[in-house]
């Protein structure tokens, strides 16, 4: 008898939070459990994804492979996680949030897998794609989850912890990737972090927070009213910079640090993974900012020394490869806080799993994909530093948009 008024207590107990977050949205200490949860979950897919920078020159070695044809691995994963996001959208209204996150989970283990089992180029690239294409679900969903939790005023500060994440994967990416190699091979790395997104799926599955609402299902008239809202287009443009200043530069780091600077491919990934360090601390420090200011102010400073950066690591003197290295890290990390509660912002609460959708649907080809591949194929050209010079001028060409970046358009 007591064991059933203990159980019927904590259901009591359950409804009544449920409720609680349905009626209004909670402090970030309130939440803190849940978009913890939330952030782990966005390493380990963020990891995913990241891995395959650092591989790459394993990956050309194995298969005997051009710098332009391994990018292609990066442009279809881009390209998978482009479409993702136009369905997102759709499966969150459909399914709710908790689902949309075990499917990313789940699906995400499952692609890894394949990829680890590919033995040709193409067959690769459409790995990849699979990879993309499950494994972005849980973007738009979790972060559209996350305004639902918090509170407006704390957006930014929950941005910044949920943006630890793909900070943190950026160091934990080339220290795992160069680990794997030396113990078997890239396709080890591939099958642990497959073993680790399936067990936190589980996790998930049991201890996971979720609400009783789910987003409303985009129709043509909510789409409609989207894509007109011109801040839309501008958040699209600038997460295409933020994607390409950040994980686009990244993906092509060990190519040209190994190819153009004489660099070994294990001393090369510990650079790029230990130059991500600071990234953990700025990536607060932007949503710390950006609740006191505003989201504009933090996204032109950012952008501004993203960009400077990016050009000087390309032509800049030898001997400043590595502190130029370090400072943009730093910066791309202080991006996406800022450019996410703009994004967030700009639309109702019913609009912004759609809104977010929508807006990172571009990013994945252009910045993760494209400017990658260009890179690239400029490496192939005779110029790594070309190429990341073109791409730091691309960068700074977003600053012209911040002044068309407004909050709910009328």
């Amino acid at each position: 008898m007591k064991k059933q008024l203990h159980s019927s207590f904590e259901k009591d107990y359950e409804v009544e939070a449920r409720q609680q977050i349905r009626k209004s949205n909670l402090g970030l200490n309130q939440a803190m459990g849940p978009v913890f949860l939330l952030t782990c979950i966005f390493f380990v897919l963020f990891l995913a994804r990241q891995m395959a920078g650092p591989f790459l020159p394993a990956i050309e070695e194995e298969l005997g492979i051009s710098h332009a044809y391994s990018g292609l691995f990066i442009l279809f994963m881009g390209i998978g996680f482009s479409l993702s996001q136009l369905g997102a959208a759709y499966m969150a209204g459909a399914w709710g949030y908790r689902p949309c996150i075990l499917y990313s989970l789940w699906g995400s283990a499952f692609a890894m897998v394949l990829v680890g089992l590919l033995m040709s180029p193409w067959t690769l690239c459409f790995g990849f794609f699979v990879l993309g294409i499950v494994g972005g679900v849980y973007v738009p969903t979790g972060i559209a989850f996350i305004t639902v939790l918090i509170r407006p005023s704390d957006w930014g500060k929950a941005m910044g912890i949920h943006e630890i994440a793909p900070n943190l994967g950026l160091i934990a990416a080339p220290f795992l990737a160069t680990a794997a190699i030396y113990l078997c091979s890239w396709r080890l790395g591939y099958f642990s972090i497959a073993a680790a997104s399936a067990l936190l799926g589980v996790v998930y599955a049991g201890k996971g927070m979720d609400v009783e609402d789910k987003p409303s299902p985009p129709d043509l008239k909510r789409i409609r009213q989207t894509v007109s809202n011109r801040s839309f287009w501008v958040v699209g443009v600038l997460l295409s910079l933020a994607v390409g200043v950040e994980t686009g530069v990244y993906a092509i780091l060990p190519l040209f640090l190994v190819n153009e600077r004489g660099f070994d491919l294990a001393a090369a990934n510990q650079l790029l993974g230990c130059s991500r360090l600071p990234g953990l601390l700025m990536v607060l420090v932007s949503g710390w900012i950006t609740d006191r200011l505003t989201p504009r102010i933090t996204i032109l400073l950012a952008l501004c020394l993203s960009g400077v950066t990016i050009i000087f690591l390309g032509l800049g003197p030898r001997n400043m490869l590595i502190p130029a290295i370090f400072l943009q890290a730093a910066a791309s990390a202080c991006l996406f806080p800022p450019i996410l509660s703009a994004a967030s912002g700009i639309s109702t609460p019913e609009n912004r799993a759609l809104t977010i959708s929508l807006s990172l649907a571009v990013a994945p080809v252009a910045g993760g994909g494209l400017l990658p591949a260009g890179i690239a194929l400029a490496g192939d050209l005779g110029s790594f530093s070309s190429g990341l010079a073109a791409a730091g001028i691309f960068a700074l060409s977003g600053m012209v948009l911040i002044p068309f970046l407004k909050k709910k358009d009328s």
